[in-house]
């Protein structure tokens, strides 16, 4: 069987190369394809996809990436030809579900629509309704509404810097992204699922109100016994979007006393997870297209 592993970068990435590494581990052959050199064509007899010259000629992929700081026109491109190969073969996450996750704002729409809890959240390109709105719950985080590890994110207590921000963002052609602030116990939740199992768990604990492993954050492993309301949160989450492996973050509020989603990523880091749990993602995200593949 010949497993893709698709990404944007020149060369493999360290999760790419591990992922390509456990395809070959588990007797497959691996391929690596760069999002910006794939194409799609309609022809009478049907979908092809290409690489450059190359007619790609594959069982499974997996999606890991497909670029940063894309123009829309160019992002959709790259999702139309992942959505192209997926309608062909199992591309592991969907194209169209890794999109919505990806987006902070739709993915917790989605959760709450789902009846799931998550926090407080607006989303504005009016600095008036980000002024209201932190003058109302006295502290929040802005957050990019597509971001990860952290990055961009900042706290404010102060209406006239939310207004700031958004007036600022707002003129560049951004929207703001606003979550009420979660008082925690001093860390959060990383839930890591594939399929429909919880693979590994762990509390992400700091001393700042960061918790991003990326941000400098400790992994400590967490079991099922421990929080079993963690884990049916983490699984209704990915099964409401559809994916088929993720890493879904939780907290819990100290004020309110509940569990809330904060997002679900949908190409998740793992280096945390995996010294925090003892687990290789890779292999148990192998596994499974192997199988999904297979049916």
């Amino acid at each position: 069987m010949k497993i893709a592993v698709i990404e944007y970068r020149k060369t493999p990435p360290r999760s790419a190369q591990e992922l390509l590494e456990a395809i070959e581990r588990h007797g497959h052959e691996p391929l690596y394809l760069k999002a910006h050199i794939l194409d799609a064509r309609l022809t009478e007899s049907g979908i092809r996809i290409y690489h450059g010259e190359n007619e790609v000629d594959v069982d499974a992929a997996l999606l890991r990436n497909l670029g940063l700081f894309l123009s829309l026109d160019t992002f959709l491109k790259r999702i139309g030809v992942v959505e192209a190969l997926a309608s062909k073969v199992p591309v592991v996450n969907h194209p169209s579900s890794a999109l919505l996750a990806r987006d902070k704002w739709r993915c917790l729409l989605k959760l709450h629509l789902s009846g799931l809890p998550v926090p407080e959240t607006l989303v504005t390109e009016n600095p008036f309704s980000a002024m209201r709105f932190t003058r109302e719950k006295l502290k929040v985080v802005h957050k990019p509404i597509i971001g990860s590890l952290g990055l961009g994110s900042s706290l404010i207590s102060d209406p006239d810097v939310s207004f700031h921000i958004t007036r600022s963002l707002k003129n560049m052609g951004f929207p703001s992204y606003y979550q009420v602030y979660l008082e925690k116990p001093g860390y959060d939740y990383r839930v890591f699922i594939v399929g429909d199992r919880v693979i590994g768990a762990m509390k992400r604990v700091s001393s700042s109100w960061k918790t991003n492993i990326a941000q400098g954050a400790i992994g400590v492993k967490v079991d099922e016994s421990e929080e079993p309301e963690l884990f049916k949160l983490a699984l209704k989450a990915v099964k409401v979007l559809g994916l088929d492996y993720g890493g879904v973050d939780i907290a819990y509020d100290l004020k309110t006393q509940k569990y809330y989603i904060l997002e679900v990523n949908a190409f998740p880091h793992w280096e945390g997870i995996r010294r925090a749990t003892g687990v290789n993602p890779p292999d148990h995200i192998v596994r499974y297209i192997i199988e999904k593949a297979k049916k």
